[in-house]
């Protein structure tokens, strides 16, 4: 999967927000690393893969999983960008036979990884382990370039 037009669209995003002046760098960096964690425990919610119980009131709204997908993609990107990780180009799209709670806390561990020793490699990893994730979710390529460059920015737009 070609990414650099997702890093372009996220930059071009990224420089309509107003970042709060008071943060140092420290800070901002922290603060998007959790604001991750948040979007992605979300999308996991809204998946309803963590239920370990029996429930009759199982229904999952894809729609709804599919907005919070992007929302995870477009920080994970965000991420990249401020760490000057925009030379990856090429996302190897494989799909994984982990259950979806697998792929999540697989997707923790990276984040983690990611801030404890931030690198290239990890990022990448981070990446490829989010696109499979999306197929996992039933999610084609197309479909995500699709969600990422229309819905999700018209949505953002309004």
């Amino acid at each position: 999967m070609n990414i650099d037009k997702f890093y372009a669209q996220q930059r071009k995003y990224n420089q309509s927000l107003t970042v709060d002046p008071n943060l140092d760098n420290y800070k901002l960096i922290a603060r998007k690393y959790l604001s991750l964690h948040v979007k992605l425990s979300t999308l996991a919610n809204e998946t309803k893969c963590f239920k370990y119980w029996i429930d009759a009131n199982k229904n999952i709204k894809k729609n709804i999983v599919f907005d919070k997908y992007i929302e995870c993609l477009s920080h994970i990107l965000t991420i990249g960008l401020d760490s000057n990780y925009t030379g990856i180009s090429e996302i190897t799209v494989k799909p994984n036979d982990y259950c979806l709670s697998d792929q999540f806390l697989n997707l923790y561990v990276d984040i983690n990884d990611l801030i404890m020793s931030s690198s290239k490699d990890h990022y990448e990893t981070l990446l490829e382990d989010f696109i499979s994730l999306g197929i996992s979710l039933s999610l084609s390529e197309q479909q995500i370039e699709d969600l990422f460059f229309n819905d999700f920015y018209n949505k953002i737009a309004l």
